[in-house]
């Protein structure tokens, strides 16, 4: 894609949000109350596609998030939860809306399409039909160029929400023995390689946090990612 123009894809460190000038605050769309974490990275991911193309930053609440998890769940049922490709693909077909639709009905976001689910090289956790297997340097260039990569988790069971010592910024994900805990998505936007140890990393959003993992990790417990296309009303 060419909508993120003079990059060095392979250039580390790089986090979207810095490379692109995005000040916005980490939130937590509701992923505390609900087991809505496809569509808290859908609202993370919608204001870095909507800041790629136009540089204009997007107000997306916490019940415009709410709204969109109820109607594609059908129920009010907090526990729900959602399947990422099925999701996704109806951001593609039916867009989602933000902000006051009766008064701006032209708020509702379609994206062009997606490319996936592709496999990590080296994953150890199945997937369906996968369209490619991922290198490192391509992951990274995926993230580069869709400002951002969905991706679908399979936690160890020592990382959740309600531990608050499992993850943020000063808690890298690094276990590759254990994938017995919690089904999770979010959005990768960064990765970086360790000047000592030439290990890479990736770094990304959850649970209103900075997140970042081993290249490792993601081979233990990444058995999906999605690159999103834009669409004209993204």
């Amino acid at each position: 894609m060419d909508f993120l123009p003079n990059i060095s894809p392979l250039s580390a460190p790089f986090d979207f949000d810095q490379h692109y000038g995005l000040s916005v605050d980490l939130q937590m769309f509701g992923n505390d109350q609900l087991n809505d974490c496809v569509i808290a990275a859908r609202a993370h991911h919608t204001i870095r596609l909507v800041w790629a193309k136009s540089r204009s930053p997007v107000n997306i609440t916490l019940d415009n998030v709410k709204d969109e998890y109820h109607f594609e769940t059908g129920t009010n049922d907090p526990t729900d939860g959602l399947d990422l490709g099925t999701s996704i693909n109806r951001w593609l077909q039916r867009g989602w809306s933000y902000g006051d639709i009766s008064v701006a009905p032209t708020l509702m976001h379609k994206i062009d399409g997606f490319h996936g689910p592709c496999k990590i090289d080296g994953a150890t956790l199945p997937v369906d039909n996968p369209v490619d297997v991922l290198t490192v340097e391509q992951l990274q260039v995926g993230i580069c160029t869709n400002a951002g990569a969905q991706v679908n988790l399979m936690l160890p069971f020592a990382v959740g929400f309600s531990k608050p010592n499992s993850y943020g910024p000063a808690n890298i994900w690094t276990d590759t023995n254990d994938s017995s805990g919690d089904l999770h998505v979010m959005l990768l936007t960064g990765y970086d390689v360790d000047p000592q140890t030439n290990l890479d990393s990736f770094s990304g959003i959850t649970w209103a946090k900075k997140q970042s993992m081993t290249w490792a990790f993601l081979q233990t417990h990444c058995w999906g990612v999605f690159f999103i296309e834009p669409g004209e009303d993204t």
